[in-house]
């Protein structure tokens, strides 16, 4: 679950904010940010769950966390809002490549080597599963598409990351023929869509035939609004999220399938308005946000990527202190849950950034 992505890149706007809440140049759409913690920390709640499922045979919280998955959704549309708003003006600027693609290369890049260089040790100290391949390996390491899972358990969100800001990248050489592709790429996610049609044979059509795909494009529509600062209802973030939570009920009861293509719409649509809300209110100074909503938004790529490690590391951790036959099955989740995310935060702070910043000023 990138985004951008997943998670992945602070949320500029054109103009920072003043006392008024106005949006003046260098600012940043918090409240975007703040709702990427958020998609997060669902996936944490989801991962943990099945975790846990594993061992005591059943979801903790009455399965209340089952539809966490969804914050992949989330993420999805907010990678599509984040590189058209921050990009959109780079079309037929061929000059400006250099510039997009370091910064891609260097938000999702040297961190995930990271997490999969530990991912990878961790492997190799294992004695219940045996050690990737080299083939494997190298595909992960560059984020090729795959058939196979990756390493990286939640790796394949950030695949087809690639795989969209390489179109992106087309768009930056000459807007018509970005504008292209990109038509010809809906086009094919929405015959998918409608056929069933999977690729068995080829890791690239399956990418580019994925449900989530649809996302990217909810997310650019929204950019393409905000940019055009089109007015919008003041309602719209609290039925986006009255109607997120409602899809997540229905799949809660066993109502929709949460990896089908129609929950797809169920949850990137309503993402859409959410974002749309955020940004809305935010441009008006009327979003008002906790401080740990923004911290968390910052962490949220180092909590979608380190979260499953950590889950596991607390959960035997918790095993060989005998405490998971003493502690409720409620703290025993809540323990993974806050643990994990905490870890994610300092790893975020101390690592993360600083990893960032030294190979942006390496590059430079």
């Amino acid at each position: 679950m990138t985004a951008e992505s997943t998670m992945t890149t602070s949320v500029t706007m054109e103009s920072a904010t003043t006392a008024s809440g106005a949006i003046k140049k260098g600012g940043k759409l918090l409240g975007i940010e703040s709702g990427r913690g958020i998609a997060a920390m669902l996936v944490v709640f989801y991962h943990a769950a099945r975790h846990m499922q594993q061992d005591i045979g059943y979801l903790p919280l009455h399965g209340i966390a089952n539809f966490g998955h969804a914050g992949v959704d989330f993420f999805f549309v907010l990678s599509g809002f984040i590189i058209y708003y921050v990009h959109g003006f780079d079309f037929s600027h061929p000059e400006r490549l250099g510039h997009y693609i370091e910064r891609r290369f260097t938000r999702i890049y040297p961190f995930f080597w990271c997490v999969l260089a530990v991912t990878l040790v961790l492997a190799a100290l294992s004695t219940h599963q045996p050690f990737p391949g080299i083939a494997r390996v190298v595909k992960t390491f560059f984020l090729f598409p795959q058939i196979e899972d990756p390493i990286v358990g939640v790796a394949w969100t950030l695949e087809l990351e690639v795989v969209f800001y390489l179109i992106f990248a087309c768009a930056i050489l000459s807007a018509r023929w970005g504008i292209a592709l990109f038509s010809v790429w809906l086009g094919f996610i929405l015959a998918c869509g409608v056929t069933g049609y999977v690729s068995t044979h080829s890791a690239l059509l399956n990418e580019l035939g994925r449900s989530f795909d649809i996302e990217f494009f909810f997310g650019i529509a929204a950019a393409v609004i905000i940019r055009r600062k089109i007015k919008l209802p003041r309602g719209l973030l609290p039925i986006g999220a009255i109607l997120f939570l409602l899809a997540g009920t229905v799949e809660n009861l066993g109502h929709l399938d949460g990896f089908g293509t129609l929950a797809r719409y169920a949850y990137g649509l309503p993402a859409f308005m959410i974002l749309l809300g955020l940004a809305e209110r935010e441009r008006a100074g009327r979003l008002k946000l906790h401080p740990l909503l923004v911290t968390l938004g910052s962490a949220s790529y180092a909590i979608y990527l380190t979260h499953l490690i950590s889950i596991g590391v607390i959960y035997k951790l918790l095993s060989v202190t005998k405490l998971l036959g003493v502690l409720p099955v409620t703290l025993t989740y809540l323990a993974l849950c806050i643990g994990s995310i905490a870890a994610a935060v300092l790893i975020s702070r101390y690592v993360e950034y600083p990893l960032m910043g030294r190979v942006r000023r390496i590059l430079a």
